[in-house]
């Protein structure tokens, strides 16, 4: 975008006493070195959306890409130097100065080193950060580039029509639809006539709509990155405790004891148990309130960086008009926090062109603050209302002394209630009949009795419809297709009641606590043989098998322990 502005017009400008303001044509071999430089960044725009959408390896893609912006960024500052060292003779009542499409052609230049330098290492990282498809296009993100480019149409195609509406120069609509569009509206420029007026409502609307889903956009790409680095901290812990396992393993094991036992359980089997479940759990919930705070922390401190700095470079753009700091600091706070009251507005050509660029970067950054004072401001209060309900539950018990002997005798019975979600389903007691003072009435027990009964029929079905599930994958001849980490997903809350149903919204999935390297969440690896997965199979159904005759075997015992109690 900078990039086009700096082609539509000559970078020098003469202007009079009364001033009136006179362009300088540009050269015609200045006109086309800024075409190139436009057609350069094109191509390497159109190369880098289809190496990120592609499958196949990304560094030749990336590479020309980054030769592109290259090119372009030369192209540009070339034209710069001789445009800067040109001698142009003026009259002694007049000014030269540079327009603003001479700053948008430095800005544009900047920026096409800085993504080549970023890009060039994000390339050189691909050959020792092997990452598989899916986890390139979380990284990659293709939806904020389109969006941008969307909300960037919008910004120049609306400045084109208003140039014409309303008779201002093209580089003046552009600094007002950028104010318009988010919402700062300084108000130094403003639409006059009516066709422009009515078209504002459907404009605004539209553009306002589109820098939305821009922000959106960046707080999502935020979200899945974050989530991308607990899984790669969670496989790096995993691998770990797995090498250690191994370790002791092989040292406690002989060759034969091993031999044996290869054929019962696949290779490389991840089943965690309960110790590496509260563990991940752990690791996962401090990262996320460690990530929190940083990003609230850096949020804040890049905010103020923009704040502070702009107001300087603002104080010496607006010498004209002679800001002081203070007034500088002023205009910037009411444009970053767009309330706009256009008290202060920038005259000069850089003012005008770097408020442009300014905006488009402070905006997302003052709304990413919000949003992470929101989430801890909300998470705090979740804290404190819950201490206060608990605190207020545990006074009232106390103080009702008949309330709080039935709460004690409810906590060996379960409720009537029967949750179809796995993880309340495993998280309910086991030993559910303890008869009070070691004798029950035989009504009592036998009311108690049915419940019990019930709940341990929920267990034992859902783990039986599991080793039909199980059986029924075996006997079909696609068992390449499955997905195993599904799979443990579904059978791993049922082996693991013992959990208590912690708090599941801040776990990683525990697929990704195992797997066979190289598998990815949602996909198939298909370089795993056959007899593996079968093997891996088979170590599921030995798993639930167990589970469930642990649970007739307890329902039995706690049958015949009741019984017995009961007796006079």
């Amino acid at each position: 975008m900078f990039n086009i502005c700096a082609v539509s017009q000559g970078w020098r400008e003469i202007v009079d006493v009364d001033g009136s303001v006179s362009t300088i044509d540009q050269p015609a071999w200045a006109v086309v070195l800024k075409a190139l430089s436009v057609a350069f960044a094109v191509v390497g725009y159109i190369v880098l959306l289809l190496t990120m959408i592609s499958k196949s390896d990304p560094v030749k893609g990336f590479i020309v890409t980054i030769l592109c912006w290259c090119a372009s960024a030369a192209t540009l500052l070339s034209v710069i130097g001789v445009i800067v060292g040109e001698h142009t003779t003026v009259g002694p009542q007049q000014t030269l100065q540079y327009t603003q499409n001479y700053f948008y052609g430095t800005f544009a230049a900047a920026h096409y080193v800085v993504i080549a330098v970023l890009l060039a290492i994000y390339t050189g990282s691909v050959h020792w950060v092997h990452l598989t498809h899916e986890e390139r296009r979380t990284v990659e993100c293709t939806s904020i580039i389109l969006r941008a480019t969307t909300f960037f149409v919008f910004l120049l195609g609306g400045a084109a029509v208003y140039a014409a509406i309303e008779g201002w120069t093209f580089m003046d609509a552009l600094y007002w639809a950028d104010y318009t569009l988010l919402t700062i509206g300084i108000g130094n420029i403003v639409p006059k006539t009516h066709v422009g007026r009515s078209l504002l409502f459907p404009y605004a609307s539209a553009g306002i709509f589109n820098a939305g889903l821009v922000i959106t956009s960046m707080m999502s790409f935020t979200e899945n990155i974050r989530e991308l680095n607990i899984k790669f901290k969670m496989e790096e812990v995993h691998s770990g405790m797995q090498g250690r396992r191994c370790a002791a393993e092989c040292s406690s094991d002989s060759h034969g004891d091993r031999e044996k036992q290869a054929p019962e359980t696949p290779a490389e089997s991840r089943y965690p148990n309960k110790a590496d479940l509260l563990k991940f759990q752990r690791i996962k919930r401090d990262f996320y309130r460690r990530h929190r705070w940083m990003t609230l922390i850096w949020s804040g401190v890049a905010l103020f960086f923009l704040w502070l700095l702009s107001a300087v470079i603002f104080r010496r753009s607006e010498r004209s008009q002679k800001w002081t700091y203070f007034e500088a600091l002023y205009f910037t706070y009411t444009s970053l926090t767009t309330i706009g009251y256009g008290d202060l507005y920038p005259t000069s050509n850089f003012g005008k062109a770097f408020f442009v660029f300014w905006s488009l970067l402070a905006v997302p950054v003052l709304t990413n603050l919000i949003t992470a004072m929101a989430q801890l401001g909300f998470e705090k209060l979740t804290y404190l209302l819950r201490y206060l309900w608990r605190f207020q539950a545990s006074r009232l018990g106390r103080m009702d002394p008949d309330a709080q002997r039935e709460r004690e005798r409810n906590k060996s019975v379960p409720g009537p209630g029967i949750a179809n979600d796995s993880n309340t389903r495993a998280s309910e007691p086991t030993n559910s009949i303890q008869p009070p003072n070691g004798v029950q009435s035989s009504s009592a027990y036998e009311k108690e009795s049915g419940k019990s009964l019930v709940h341990a029929a929920q267990r034992s079905l859902l783990l039986g419809e599991e080793i039909r599930k199980l059986i029924s994958i075996l006997h079909s001849s696609s068992t390449t297709q499955l997905d195993l980490y599904t799979e443990w997903d579904r059978i791993l809350p049922l082996l693991h009641p013992e959990s208590d149903g912690r708090d599941l919204s801040e776990t990683t999935s525990l697929a990704t606590l195992y797997g066979h390297t190289g598998t990815v969440l949602g996909f198939v690896d298909t370089d795993i043989p056959t007899i593996d997965m079968k093997k891996e199979i088979l170590w599921m159904l030995k798993s639930v098998t167990e589970r469930f005759c642990s649970h007739l075997r307890e329902g039995l015992e706690r049958e015949q322990s009741g019984r017995s109690n009961t007796l006079p």
